[in-house]
């Protein structure tokens, strides 16, 4: 009997579904130099001891689950003094630790060598920045995507250090601490200035990003600089349960980055267009995965950056008198 159309189809589809499952070698594509590059990730800041964390890249179709601490290394640093200091390997952090922490406008130069591998790098602790007034609206049951939801309108009051490049992180998360009910809703940082132009340079590389992720931002100081400047975040609960919340605490956190930090961020930023390698621990940013994003590891990859933490704590139903009325 001849086979019909529809006989034909299904063993057309059958054949590619088993044909195109195969075994494929990638071993010709390896690089031994490249599998033996230093990885050097140090986020510093004053609060902290000084850490590096020193890996090797994996081949893109190996497995692992963490990425390995390279061991025997000769990892120093030196301060304003000019004097190296070597870092001890600490097992538990499986990072290269200094006994001391870094100071606010201190240069620190990084020096990584052993195995055949050396890598250098140096960055700036920035100052610390405070937060100097923060003032909240609140509006009202509304339409926004319910019928019942609230906005708050945050300004948050900063001084930025005249005659410099200043670079900055944003962030505004919940502060619960578990023994009351609350809710966080969704920041919206699109609508300030800073911000806008954070967007106008991501989208010079990609259209259509917006710094709406509410995970946090970074910003620099251009056309704002030596000002007292108000930013402008939202945020948005969707149909709160207003009767059993009776506050809202929340963790504004400023930092002070350093230019490289900054610009690693907006690397980041550009290649991970969902933004998961922000929605973690700002610690934690520094190390990922080795992908072609900015790297200040001379003779390696990876990221020394810094920065210095400013935190305010409010509670906005405090702040606004209870939750608005209509």
């Amino acid at each position: 009997m001849k086979p019909t159309i529809s006989n034909i189809s299904i063993l057309f589809v059958l054949s590619l579904i088993m044909g195109c499952e195969r075994d494929l070698d990638l071993s010709k594509y390896r690089d031994p130099e490249t599998e033996k590059m230093l990885v050097v990730n140090s986020i510093l800041n004053p609060d902290s001891v000084i850490a590096v964390s020193v890996t090797n890249p994996y081949f893109f179709s190996q497995q692992h689950l963490s990425f390995q601490p390279v061991l025997g290394l000769d990892v120093s640093i030196s301060r304003e003094s000019g004097i190296w200091e070597t870092l001890k390997y600490d097992s538990i952090s499986k990072t290269y630790k200094s006994q001391s922490k870094p100071q606010a406008d201190e240069i620190l130069n990084l020096k990584v060598s052993g195995h055949s591998q050396s890598a250098f790098s140096c960055d700036i602790i920035p100052r610390k920045v405070e937060i100097e007034d923060i003032q909240v609206k609140g509006e009202g049951p509304m339409h926004i995507y319910w019928d019942k939801d609230y906005k708050f309108t945050y300004k948050i009051t900063f001084h930025d250090t005249p005659g410099r490049e200043n670079y900055y992180f944003l962030s505004v998360k919940e502060d619960y601490s578990g023994n009351e009910f609350s809710q966080m809703g969704q920041i919206d940082y699109s609508q300030d200035y800073v911000f806008q132009i954070l967007a106008n340079i991501i989208n010079s590389e990609m259209q259509g990003w917006q710094p709406d992720g509410g995970f946090g931002y970074p910003f620099s100081d251009y056309g704002i600089d030596g000002d007292t400047y108000t930013i402008t975040v939202t945020e948005t609960l969707q149909n709160p349960w207003t009767e059993m919340i009776k506050k809202l605490p929340r963790k504004i956190n400023l930092y002070a980055i350093s230019k490289a930090y900054y610009d690693y961020m907006l690397s980041v930023i550009a290649l991970d267009y969902d933004e998961s390698s922000l929605k973690g621990d700002l610690l934690s940013i520094g190390l990922i995965e080795p992908t072609p994003i900015f790297s200040n590891i001379n003779g390696g990859t990876g990221i020394m950056g810094s920065y210095s933490l400013f935190t305010k704590r409010i509670d906005l139903l405090e702040i606004t008198g209870g939750w608005p009325k209509p």
